[in-house]
């Protein structure tokens, strides 16, 4: 007789409910999955829904969940009471499927590897784009084909390792100005186009496009383009006509691809048809735009919040409460895949108390990342830290499974200033680098 079998067997049938991931809430008690617990991140004698990230979670991996009602609580929604971003959600337009191809680019690098090289191209594409944005301020050429040589690079490293970017992205402090955002956006979607398998010419056209998807702000004054927190009526409306200048910019230049261009134009739309310029929604919009719309969104979660910079986790918890309203469920489901529950360069901490750092998603199992522990139960820093690979565990033995994420800067524990001891400490000259690691 199975474990499950015999917690059934004792359980009171009348304290178990079979819940849809949907209807699940904070303070139920979950006691059974509908797949093996081997398969999950989760304790395998069940756990309480303590933050959204568990929920989240789960509506990922499983379809539905036993509930303990004696344990936690229970079922109280009632269907004709309906919120309204679910009322939003039920009037939301349907979408076609987006083809999803996984593992067509597989990994050929370790993060130790390819971080620096990651760390290099960004550098690089800093110093392009502030170029390409004084250009188009002076009305100069935007410099497309040194655009497009720095786009390959970006692909060519993601299809590396994306976990290296996603590493330096969330690990450094690239502060909150329209040229970080743009780069950032642009890593982002490629590490999701990536992921999902698009062509490589496609990948090109939106990395391009999703770095020069803001590029009409290069005529606002560098005030206006600085401003933090809500536009004023008569800003906003100005601010919405940065897309048409954006267009208008990229014609001039002549023979542009056209699915840039589309980029520019449509990076704004919303899947419900709530964005600007045009209100597209649904299908009218480009897959391209709609993926780059997506990662510019989740960067201003992380860096444009009115709240302190958010965890990469929390992030990915806001994203996923705008699916079908600004974007297409599907789409919000894999960009979460795409980057792993818990994304390099989070800070978590596991149920037995200590911290640790996320280093690496394993591919085919990114609800068990790969975690550098670098403090005690207590808190204390570790001397030496601890690498747990959780899905190199042998069948039965429990995993450290991850409580929750944390702030960066928690426990006085800033990733940033642990990528020596995580990868080592760096040598070498220019493009030509290597980590090596310090006994301790």
């Amino acid at each position: 007789m199975s474990i499950t079998q015999i917690r059934k067997r004792e359980a009171n049938a009348n304290d178990w409910l079979k819940v849809k991931v949907g209807d699940l809430v904070l303070g139920m008690f979950v006691v059974e999955l509908d797949r093996p617990w081997r398969d999950t991140p989760f304790p395998i004698n069940g756990f309480h829904l303590r933050n959204f990230d568990d929920i989240q979670s789960l509506r990922i991996l499983c379809e539905h969940v036993y509930i303990d009602t004696n344990k936690g609580a229970g079922l109280k929604r009632r269907n004709d009471q309906l919120t309204i971003l679910s009322s939003a959600r039920k009037r939301a337009p349907e979408s076609a499927a987006i083809k999803i191809r996984h593992d067509v680019y597989p990994r050929t690098r370790s993060v130790k590897q390819e971080v620096d090289a990651a760390a290099r191209i960004y550098q690089l594409l800093n110093d392009r784009l502030t170029t390409a944005i004084t250009s188009a301020r002076e009305h100069n050429p935007l410099g497309m084909k040194e655009l497009y040589k720095l786009a390959n690079a970006t692909i060519d490293s993601v299809m590396r390792n994306p976990d290296a970017f996603i590493w330096y992205l969330n690990t450094s402090d690239q502060g909150a100005c329209i040229l970080k955002h743009s780069i950032r956006g642009a890593i982002w979607a490629t590490i999701f186009a990536v992921y999902i398998g698009f062509k490589r010419d496609d990948i090109e056209a939106l990395c391009v496009g999703t770095l020069l998807a803001d590029i009409g702000m290069a005529k606002f004054s560098r005030d206006f383009v600085a401003k933090r927190g809500a536009f004023k009526r008569k800003e906003y409306l100005a601010y919405q006509k940065h897309v048409g200048i954006g267009v208008d910019i990229l014609r001039v230049e002549g023979d542009v691809d056209p699915r840039i261009i589309s980029i520019v134009r449509s990076h704004h739309e919303r899947h419900d048809g709530r964005g600007f310029p045009k209100g597209q929604r649904g299908d009218q919009i480009s897959s391209l735009a709609r993926i780059a719309n997506l990662a510019y969104s989740y960067e201003r979660l992380l860096k444009h919040s009115s709240e302190s910079d958010l965890s990469p986790a929390t992030a990915i918890s806001r994203l996923y409460k705008q699916r079908k309203l600004k974007f297409a469920e599907q789409l919000v489901f894999e960009f979460i895949k795409a980057l792993g529950m818990f994304p390099a360069g989070t800070v978590v901490e596991l149920v037995t108390g200590e911290v640790g750092i996320v280093i690496e998603q394993n591919p085919n199992q990114r609800l068990t990342p790969k975690i550098m522990v670098v403090t005690t139960a207590r808190k204390q820093i570790r001397k030496e830290c601890a690498l747990i690979n959780q899905r190199s565990k042998q069948d039965g033995e429990s995993f450290k499974a991850i409580k929750r994420s944390l702030p960066r800067g928690t426990h006085r524990i800033d990733p940033q200033k642990f990528t020596e001891r995580v990868f080592g400490k760096r040598i070498g000259i220019g493009p030509i680098t290597m980590r090596i690691k310090r006994r301790n």
